[in-house]
C-alpha cells in the first residue's frame, strides 16, 4: 500500500521502467515522496507519450462501459473478489490495479473496495473483452462487506496516477499533478503535488490568487474563475423590457459585458435561450507566487489534494 518516502531533492528527477503487463513499479502507485522542503510528489505512472516539463496532468477519464454495470453473480459477505459485466468498451490487464471499485447502487450500495496491485502479470485482474466479466482481486485484508446479489451495480475506477495523461483543456478528469519532464514513455516518475513548483500559465496571472486547470490550453493553469455558459433552457419575455448594461470584472482584470433585463409588464410568448447553468469549472489547485507572461512557466505553490 501507498506510504511515505523522505527523499533527497534528486529522487524527484528519477524514473523508473514499467515492468510490463504488471504495471508494476518500484512504489506502489500514489507513494508520497516528500523533500526537505516540504515539496510534495506522487508515485506515477505515465501514459504512451513524453512528458512535458511544467504541464499539468490528469487522471485518465471514466469509461462509461466500466460503470454502473451489474454484476454477474452474487457474491457473500468476506468474498475478496468482484466482477461485473462491461459494456461498449474492453478493460486491458491490470488496468485497474491499485484502483478501486465501489457499490453505486441496490444491494451493498455505499461501499469501496480496493483492487490489488499487480507484482505479476494478471494478479489485479486479467483482461475482459467489451462484452465480458471483469473480475477484479481485491487487496488483501479487503473483503465485502455486505453481500452482493444479481441487482447489485458496482463502478470500476482506475488509480488516479495509472497512465496519466496531459490535461486537456478543459480537463476531463480528476488532475494528478505537474510533471517535472524527466519520464519518457510508459515510464513510473514522481508528479508534483505539493509546494513551489513551474507550471505552465495560461492568460493573466496575479501573484497571491489562486489558480485552477486550464480550459483553453493543454497542460497549463490560469486565474481562478467561475463561468457560466449560455445556452439551454426557453422561458417567456415580457412586451415591455429595460435594458441595463454592465460589466462583470474578473481578478485578473477582464471584463465581460451583459445585460440585465428589467420589466413592468405581462409577459407574452416570445422565446429565447437563458444560461444552462454553470459549465467548465475546476477546483482550485494552488496559489499564483510568481506571474509570467502568458504561456510562459509561472512558480506557483501547488496544493492538489
Amino acid at each position: 500500500m501507498p506510504g511515505v518516502f523522505y527523499g533527497p531533492y534528486d529522487e524527484r528527477n528519477q524514473d523508473y521502467a514499467n515492468s510490463g503487463n504488471a504495471n508494476l513499479g518500484r512504489f506502489p502507485l500514489e507513494h508520497r515522496l516528500i523533500l526537505p522542503d516540504n515539496r510534495e510528489y506522487k508515485f506515477t505512472l505515465n501514459d504512451a507519450t513524453v512528458e512535458i516539463a511544467g504541464n499539468l496532468y490528469q487522471s485518465v477519464a471514466a469509461v462509461a462501459g466500466h460503470t454502473n454495470r451489474p454484476v454477474d453473480v452474487a457474491r457473500a459477505i468476506d468474498a475478496v473478489l468482484g466482477s461485473a459485466t462491461l459494456v461498449t468498451t474492453l478493460a486491458a490487464i491490470d488496468i485497474y490495479a491499485e484502483g478501486t471499485v465501489h457499490t453505486n447502487d441496490v444491494t451493498g450500495e455505499g461501499y469501496t473496495y480496493r483492487i490489488k496491485r499487480a507484482f505479476t502479470a494478471g494478479a489485479a485482474h486479467a483482461a475482459a473483452v467489451a462484452s465480458g466479466v471483469l473480475t477484479v482481486n481485491f487487496v488483501a485484508g479487503e473483503q465485502i462487506q455486505v453481500a452482493w446479489d444479481t441487482t447489485t451495480e458496482v463502478s470500476f475506477t482506475r488509480n488516479r496516477y495509472h497512465q496519466v495523461t496531459l490535461h486537456p483543456a478543459p480537463p476531463t478528469a480528476i488532475v494528478a499533478g505537474v510533471s517535472p519532464g524527466v519520464a519518457a514513455a510508459d515510464r513510473f516518475y514522481w508528479s508534483q503535488v505539493k509546494g513551489y513548483a513551474a507550471v505552465l500559465g495560461s492568460g493573466t496571472l496575479l501573484a497571491g490568487l489562486p489558480v485552477m486547470p486550464g480550459i483553453t490550453t493543454d497542460g497549463a493553469v490560469e486565474s481562478f474563475k467561475r463561468r457560466i455558459q449560455s445556452g439551454g433552457v426557453t422561458f417567456s419575455l415580457p412586451t415591455t423590457l429595460v435594458l441595463t448594461g454592465s460589466k462583470l470584472l474578473d481578478q485578473d482584470g477582464t471584463t465581460t459585458d451583459f445585460i440585465v433585463l428589467h420589466t413592468t409588464s405581462v409577459q407574452v410568448t416570445t422565446l429565447t435561450d437563458s444560461s444552462s447553468g454553470i459549465a467548465n469549472n475546476a477546483p482550485p489547485i494552488g496559489i499564483c507566487i510568481k506571474a509570467n507572461a502568458t504561456a510562459e512557466q509561472a512558480l506557483v505553490e501547488l496544493n492538489i489534494q
